[in-house]
C-alpha cells in the first residue's frame, strides 16, 4: 500500500470529501534505511510537512522521502530536461532539446560542482538523495508514469540536486547575446541600405538600456563605493560593423533553440522569463517598530507549483544551537531556499548580472567536420570532445520500459560535444564550416559553484554576520537577498560573481567596439578574454578575477529607513543610457549589466514614500495591499499623452484628419473612461479573482471595478496598436519588420519618444521620424494623429470578429472586462486533466467558451506580476504564464512574529492526493495567505499525521 504524508482521496469523490480534515492524528511507523538516528515527519492539515530530526544529514533524508512523496514526477521532470534526458522519459519528440541542453552541459558543471564539494554537503546530498530512494522502493510511481508506459524511475542521486540548483540558476542568469547582434546587424544593413542611423537605431532608439522609470534601490552607492562616471564615452561612437560570417553562425543557433524551453527564454529580457520583488520596511516607519518583509518571486506559473512549503528542524550536537528553518524549497534539492529562521527572514528577487559572453571562434576542423583546435592569437589550442548517447522512450505500444537508444544523431548535430577550455571548458553551439568558424559560449556556471552550500549556511545563520558570510558561497545565478532580524537589522546584499574583461579593465572601453553584451571576439584579435585571477575573493569558485564583495550592491540599516528592489538597476549604473562609463576605484569600467526591469520598482518606491510621507505607521495589512497592488505604472506615465493628445484634437484649427479623430464617439468615450481610471485593473466580472475576495464566493464586480476594468481594457488595446503605429511601422518601413525589439525595449521605445517629444519632434537618434503622417501639417498633429488611431485601431479591434469569443462584437466599452482576456492555465507538462483548469474535478472552470484559463488581474510589469504581450491583439493573446511563486510577509517582532506566504497551487503534485493538489491556490488567486508556522510545539498541536522512521 502507497504510504502518504496527505490525505488520499480519489478525484470521483469531488473536492468537498477531499478537503474534508481527519479529526485525529495517524501515526505511522516505517523504517528508514540510511538514518542515523530516529526521525519524524509532522505533517499538517495544509499537508505542510515538518522535519523532526536530530541532526543535519537526517534532516536531508527525511526531507527528501517528504518532496519524493508529494512531488516526484516533477522532480524527475526536472532532473531530466535540465541534463538532456528528458526523451527517455516522454519519447523522441523531445530529443532535439537533450542535444541542445546536453550541449551547454549543466549535469557536467554538476558533476564539477559535486567533486569539489565539502564533504558537509556532500553528506547532506548523499542523505537526501537515500530518502528519496527509500520512498522510491516502498511506493508505486504517481500517475504520470502510466500514461508514460513507465513501471520503474532511475534511483535518485546528489548529482541530481545538483543539476536541479545548476538550472534554477541558469534560467536567472545565463544570457545569449545572439538576439541583440542580430538585431544590431539588421540595424545597420538597413540604415546602410536607406542612409539612417542604424547603431543609433538600435542604441539610442528601440534598445535603450536607460530604464522607463528611474527609481534604484541604493541611493549614494557608486559614490560610497568609489565608482565615478566617465561622461566622455558612447557605446553609439564605439559600436562594430558585424561581419556576415558572424550572423550566419548566430542565426543557425538561434533557429536550433528558439523554440527550446530551457534555453529559448534566454533570448528574451530578463521580464519574461524571471523577476521579483521585494521590500524591507524598518521599524522606524510601523506600527509595532519591527520591520515588515515582503517578497514574491515571479517564475512560471505551472501544476505543480515551482516551490513547495516545507519546516526543517535539526538538534544536531556540532552546533550550539538548533536549526529551526521555515519556508519554501525546490523539490529536489535539500535546503530552503526562502523562508525563516527562529531570529531572521530572508528574501530574493533576480539581480540581472552579465555573467555569460559568446565567442566567434576561429576554429582548426578534422576530416569529420568537427574543431580539433581552436585559434587564438595565432596559436593552435587543443578542444574538449565529448561523445554523447542518446536513448528515447518507446510510447504507445502498450510495453512498459521500452528504452532503446537512438542512432541517427551524428557528429555535428549532437553526437559530439566540442568544449573551449579556455572559455571555462564551455561548449562550441554552432559551426560554419565554409569559414572554418565556431559560436562558444562563456559562463560563470560552468564549473563548479556552490550556491546550495550558501542555504545550507543561511539556515544556520544566528545573526546578520553569519548570513553575510554564508552569502560569499553564492557563485552564479545572481541574488539579491533581503534580510531581516528581530533585532530590527534590514539589509540587502547582491550574490554571485561578476567576470572582470580585460578591455573593460584594461583599456575602459569595448575593445573593437564591441561590448559584452553582443558577442565578442575569440581570436584574440580584440582583448575579450576574462582575466585570471589575481585577487582572490572570500570563498570564490569561478576561476576568473571577479569584483570585489565592496563593489556589490550592498545596504545595510539605510537611513531611509527602507529597502526595494524588483529586478531594477540596483545603483544607477544605467541611468543615462550607457552601462558602460562608469570607472571602478581601483582602475577599469565597473560593470554589472546592460539593462534592468523598472515599472514594478517604481510603483513599489512610489507607494513606500507615500506611506512614509503619510506620517502614519504602516501596518501589515497595509503592505500586504502593496503586494497585491495591480497599476501598471506605464499606464500612468502614457496616458496624459493620449488625454492631451484627445485635447489637441478638439482645439481651434487643428488638422481635419486629426479633428475627424477626436470627434468619433467611439474615441470619445474611451477618452473620457481613460480620465476616471485609477490605474487598476480589475477583472470586471463575476468569475474573477481579484483581490482579498471570498474565492469561495467570488462576489459580482462594482460599479468602479467595471470602470477601472473597462479602462485597463481600453489602455492595454491601445498600446498595443501605438507600438505597432509608431514603432513597428517605422522599423517596416526600413525593413526592419523581422528585427522588432522585444516587450520591454519596446516599452522604452515608445516612452522615449514620447518623453522627448518636445526636443526631438519624434525623431529618434538614428534620424528616423517616427511619427510619419502624409500631410501632416507639423509633428506635433502628426503624434496626436497616430495616438488617437491607435485608440481607434484598440476599439475596431475588440468589436471585430476576432473578439466574438470575449466581447460578442459589442462597441460599448461598458462590455470590454479585463477579466475576459487577461487569463492564466496552470500548464502541466503532460496537459491535459493535470492543468488547471482542465478537465477534473475541482473548482476551476475556463472563463467561458473559447476564452481557456482563469480571469486574473494585472498586466505588463504590475507589482503583482502578470505580464503579457505587449502587441497582443488576439483574444488568447493577453494571458499570462508566470508571476509570483510564493508571496510572503514577514513581521520581525522580538516576540511573537508572524509569517505568512501563499503557493500557487497545492503541496502536492499528485492528482489523486485531492485537495492537497490545488488546496493554495484559491487563497493565491485573491492574495490572501496562510500561516508559516515556525513554532514547533505549535506544529505538533494541530498535525493530522505523523509519520516516525527508525535507521535500518
Amino acid at each position: 500500500m502507497r504510504t502518504s504524508l496527505f490525505r488520499r482521496s480519489l478525484l470521483t469523490l469531488g473536492l468537498a470529501t477531499a478537503l474534508a480534515l481527519p479529526v485525529q492524528a495517524q501515526t505511522i511507523q516505517l523504517d528508514g534505511p540510511g538514518l542515523k538516528a530516529p526521525g519524524s515527519i509532522s505533517v499538517d492539515p495544509e499537508g505542510v510537512p515538518t522535519i523532526l530530526a536530530s541532526n543535519d544529514f537526517d534532516a536531508a533524508w527525511l526531507l527528501g522521502y517528504a518532496h519524493a512523496q508529494a512531488r516526484f514526477f516533477q522532480m524527475d521532470f526536472s532532473r531530466r530536461g535540465s541534463s538532456g534526458t528528458l526523451a527517455e522519459l516522454v519519447g523522441p519528440a523531445a530529443l532535439s532539446n537533450d542535444v541542445q541542453i546536453r550541449t551547454l552541459g549543466l549535469r557536467r558543471a554538476a558533476w564539477a560542482t559535486y567533486v569539489a564539494l565539502n564533504d558537509e554537503l556532500r553528506g547532506v546530498l548523499k542523505a537526501y538523495a537515500d530518502g528519496v530512494n527509500a520512498w522510491l522502493a516502498a511506493n508505486p510511481l504517481p500517475p504520470e508514469y502510466a500514461g508514460l508506459e513507465i513501471s520503474r524511475a532511475q534511483p535518485w542521486t546528489p548529482v541530481d540536486s545538483l543539476v536541479i540548483g545548476k538550472i534554477l540558476a541558469f534560467n536567472l542568469s545565463f544570457d545569449l547575446d545572439i538576439d541583440p547582434t542580430l538585431r544590431l546587424a539588421a540595424y545597420q544593413a538597413a540604415g546602410q541600405a536607406a542612409g539612417f542611423n542604424g547603431t543609433a537605431l538600435f542604441f539610442e532608439d528601440t534598445h535603450r538600456t536607460a530604464p522607463g522609470d528611474d527609481r534604484i534601490s541604493i541611493p549614494g552607492f557608486l559614490t560610497k563605493a568609489g565608482v565615478n562616471r566617465d561622461a566622455s564615452k558612447s557605446v553609439v561612437d564605439q559600436a562594430p560593423v558585424i561581419d556576415p560570417s558572424l550572423v550566419r553562425l548566430a542565426s543557425n543557433y538561434r533557429a536550433a533553440i528558439e523554440n527550446h524551453p530551457l534555453i529559448a527564454p534566454t533570448l528574451q529580457f530578463r521580464e519574461g522569463r524571471g523577476a521579483s520583488n521585494w521590500w524591507i520596511i524598518g521599524g522606524q516607519h510601523t506600527q509595532s517598530g519591527s520591520p515588515i518583509l515582503a517578497n514574491d518571486p515571479h517564475l512560471s506559473l505551472n501544476t505543480p507549483a515551482t516551490f513547495m512549503e516545507t519546516h526543517i528542524t535539526s538538534t544536531d550536537a556540532r552546533y550550539p544551537n538548533p536549526m529551526n528553518v521555515v519556508g519554501t524549497s525546490a523539490p529536489g534539492t535539500p535546503v530552503n531556499l526562502m523562508g525563516c529562521t527562529d531570529f531572521h527572514c530572508w528574501g530574493l528577487t533576480t539581480n540581472p548580472l552579465d555573467v555569460t559572453d559568446a565567442y566567434q571562434e576561429q576554429l582548426r576542423l578534422n576530416t569529420y567536420g568537427l574543431p580539433s583546435h581552436t585559434i587564438y592569437q595565432g596559436q593552435l589550442e587543443p578542444v574538449v570532445i565529448v561523445f554523447q548517447s542518446y536513448y528515447a522512450n518507446s510510447i504507445g505500444d502498450g510495453v512498459a520500459d521500452t528504452v532503446g537508444r537512438v542512432n541517427d544523431i551524428g557528429y555535428l548535430n549532437g553526437a559530439a560535444t566540442v568544449l573551449v577550455p579556455r572559455r571555462n571548458f564551455g561548449p562550441i553551439v554552432s559551426i560554419d564550416t565554409a569559414s572554418s568558424t565556431g559560436l562558444s559560449v562563456q559562463y560563470t556556471g560552468w564549473g563548479a559553484t556552490f550556491e546550495l552550500e550558501a542555504f545550507r549556511r543561511v539556515s544556520r545563520a544566528e545573526n546578520l554576520s553569519e548570513f553575510r558570510e554564508a552569502l560569499t558561497y553564492f557563485d552564479v545565478g545572481s541574488q539579491n537577498f533581503a534580510y531581516a532580524d528581530k533585532e530590527g537589522n534590514i539589509a540587502y546584499y547582491t550574490t554571485a560573481e561578476a567576470p572582470i574583461r580585460d578591455d573593460l579593465q584594461n583599456l575602459l572601453t569595448a575593445d573593437g567596439g564591441r561590448p559584452p553584451f553582443l558577442i565578442r571576439d575569440g581570436s584574440g584579435t580584440f582583448r575579450h578574454e576574462w582575466l585570471p585571477v589575481s585577487n582572490p575573493q572570500q570563498n570564490q569558485a569561478v576561476p576568473f578575477e571577479v569584483l570585489s564583495l565592496a563593489e556589490m550592491p550592498q545596504s545595510v540599516n539605510p537611513a531611509s529607513g527602507y529597502i526595494a528592489n524588483a529586478n531594477n538597476d540596483p545603483v544607477g549604473v544605467t541611468l543615462d543610457n550607457n552601462p558602460l562609463n562608469q570607472l571602478r576605484p581601483g582602475g577599469g569600467l565597473y560593470y554589472l549589466e546592460k539593462g534592468y526591469s523598472a515599472y514594478r520598482m517604481g510603483r513599489i518606491d512610489r507607494m513606500i514614500q507615500s506611506a512614509i510621507a503619510s506620517g502614519q505607521p504602516i501596518s501589515v495589512n497595509q503592505v500586504k495591499q502593496m503586494q497585491a497592488n495591480n497599476q501598471p505604472l506605464d499606464a500612468e506615465l502614457l496616458t496624459p499623452y493620449l488625454l492631451t493628445a484627445g485635447s489637441n484634437a478638439l482645439g481651434d484649427g487643428a488638422w481635419a484628419p486629426l479633428a475627424a479623430l477626436g470627434a468619433d464617439a467611439g474615441v470619445q468615450a474611451a477618452l473620457v473612461r481613460l480620465a476616471q481610471w485609477d490605474f487598476s485593473t480589475p477583472t470586471g466580472i463575476q468569475q474573477g479573482f481579484d483581490p482579498f475576495d471570498n474565492p469561495t464566493a467570488l462576489p459580482a464586480p462594482s460599479d468602479a471595478e467595471i470602470l477601472n476594468s473597462t479602462a485597463a481594457t481600453v489602455f492595454v488595446g491601445w498600446r498595443s496598436k501605438a507600438i505597432r503605429n509608431i514603432v513597428d511601422a517605422t522599423l517596416s518601413q526600413v525593413g526592419l519588420g523581422s528585427a522588432l525589439p522585444g516587450n520591454e525595449e519596446s516599452a522604452r521605445t515608445l516612452k522615449n519618444l514620447l518623453d522627448n517629444f518636445g526636443a526631438a519632434g519624434g525623431v529618434g537618434a538614428s534620424g528616423l521620424n517616427f511619427f510619419n503622417v502624409a500631410d501632416a501639417p507639423d509633428a506635433a498633429s502628426a503624434r496626436d494623429f497616430l495616438l488617437l488611431k491607435s485608440l481607434r485601431d484598440a476599439l475596431d479591434m475588440y468589436a471585430s470578429d476576432d473578439f466574438t469569443a470575449a466581447f460578442a462584437n459589442s462597441t460599448n466599452i461598458d462590455d470590454y472586462r479585463w477579466g475576459l482576456l487577461h487569463r492564466i492555465v496552470f500548464d502541466h507538462p503532460l496537459g491535459g486533466a493535470l492543468n488547471i483548469p482542465g478537465p477534473n474535478p475541482f473548482p476551476f472552470t475556463d472563463v467561458g467558451p473559447g476564452l481557456p484559463g482563469l480571469a486574473r488581474p494585472g498586466g505588463y510589469e504590475v507589482v503583482d506580476a502578470s505580464s503579457h504581450s505587449l502587441r497582443a491583439d488576439g483574444v488568447n493573446e493577453f494571458m499570462f504564464g508566470s508571476g509570483p511563486n510564493r508571496r510572503f510577509v514577514g513581521h520581525m517582532t522580538p516576540t511573537g512574529a508572524t509569517y505568512e506566504q501563499i503557493l500557487p497551487g497545492g503541496q502536492s503534485g499528485v492528482i489523486t492526493d485531492g485537495a492537497a493538489y490545488i488546496s493554495q491556490l484559491p487563497r493565491w488567486l485573491t492574495n490572501l495567505y496562510k500561516p508559516l508556522v515556525i513554532d514547533v510545539d505549535t506544529v505538533q498541536a494541530i498535525e493530522i499525521q505523523r509519520v516516525d522512521f527508525q535507521p535500518r
